[in-house]
């Protein structure tokens, strides 16, 4: 989908704090801005640029003020500061970005923001689903839960720099008159990059499973198993019915899920499932409805079958289908099933 990028430009000096909840508002998420000083006035500027589930803007506080969000915006941030400090309140936790380091968020547990006098920083969002759908390919399996994300990174370390550098990128890219600007093909692709950059480079609760060595070459049982479950994958099927088409035992099927997939076999087939739904709601050529594809891949049941999908994806099916036109013809999706799953 091709993504055309929003240019607002935000200047004031002397901007009253009804004002500047409105910017925040427009731009990041609802919040309450004060000034540092009480009675005092707020002097920022602000170039800001949107593009699909990806924002980057840059922006200078010249004057001190305090931004306490009301409903925080379900999406991560990085801060590339440049100068000046900016505190940042996560539950019990106070983050401090400052210069020499790249500060990584979840949004959607940011309290509040403390900005001190002459902050200035280049900021990249991206949303929740951009996020939870990279960390899933990068997986190669759906996200279950949230992303716990919150950290700083030394920019004079290997993977900081690097992350510095990219940031620094796309903002060049962004903030040029309109017959120098890059593709947006081009910009997608180094969103994604500083994606899989932060989720490779800053811990974070699925940190091991990315960082997991390759396991040993997996029984025949499994192999055959995983083939039965992809040439039947719309059908109704136990886990007894999965272990007898492999030729071995419910409870060595379980162990052998456990220890190369480090998960159950119900579950990596609803995951496989998932997966396709996905893929085939990403297509440009799909024509087919959400429900149509969703019993394609085996569920029937819709309001679980939405359920499970946006805790998998961050998303709902109807939201993954409207990033995607409908051209063409439709997919050829796998035999049906009347039967739930």
């Amino acid at each position: 989908m091709r993504y055309v990028p929003r240019r607002p430009a935000f200047r004031i000096v002397k901007a009253d704090a009804d004002e500047m909840s409105e910017h925040y508002a427009r731009t990041l998420s609802p919040a309450k801005v004060e000034p540092l000083e009480r009675g005092g006035h707020i002097s920022v500027e602000d170039r800001h640029y949107s593009a699909g589930p990806f924002s980057i803007w840059a922006g200078m506080c010249n004057s001190g003020m305090k931004v306490t969000f009301s409903q925080p915006s379900d999406a991560f941030v990085l801060y590339l500061p440049h100068s000046s400090a900016m505190e940042i309140d996560v539950g019990r936790k106070r983050l401090l970005s400052t210069p020499g380091t790249a500060m990584v968020g979840n949004m959607a547990r940011f309290e509040k923001l403390t900005i001190h006098e002459n902050r200035g920083h280049i900021g990249i969002a991206f949303d929740k689903s951009a996020m939870v759908g990279q960390l899933s390919q990068l997986l190669d399996a759906p996200v279950l839960g949230d992303i716990d994300l919150c950290a700083t990174l030394e920019t004079d370390s290997a993977a900081g720099s690097r992350l510095a550098a990219l940031g620094s990128l796309l903002w060049d890219c962004f903030d040029v008159e309109d017959e120098d600007r890059v593709s947006t093909t081009a910009t997608a692709h180094l969103f994604q990059a500083a994606m899989v950059m932060i989720l490779e480079s800053v811990p974070h609760n699925y940190s091991a499973r990315l960082h997991r060595p390759m396991s040993p070459a997996m029984p025949r049982n499994l192999k055959k198993a995983i083939e039965y479950m992809v040439a039947n994958i719309a059908e109704p099927m136990s886990v007894a019915d999965i272990a007898r088409e492999a030729g071995t035992s419910v409870r060595a099927l379980q162990t052998a899920f456990q220890q190369f997939k480090d998960t159950t076999p119900l579950n990596f087939l609803r995951q496989m499932r998932l997966e396709g739904v996905r893929k085939a709601l990403s297509d440009d050529a799909n024509t087919l409805s959400i429900a149509q594809v969703a019993r394609a891949w085996g569920f029937t049941h819709m309001g679980r079958f939405s359920a499970v999908y946006h805790d998998a994806f961050g998303q709902t099916p109807s939201e993954t289908a409207k990033l995607h036109s409908r051209r063409g013809i439709g997919v050829s999706p796998p035999r049906s099933s009347d039967t739930n799953r």
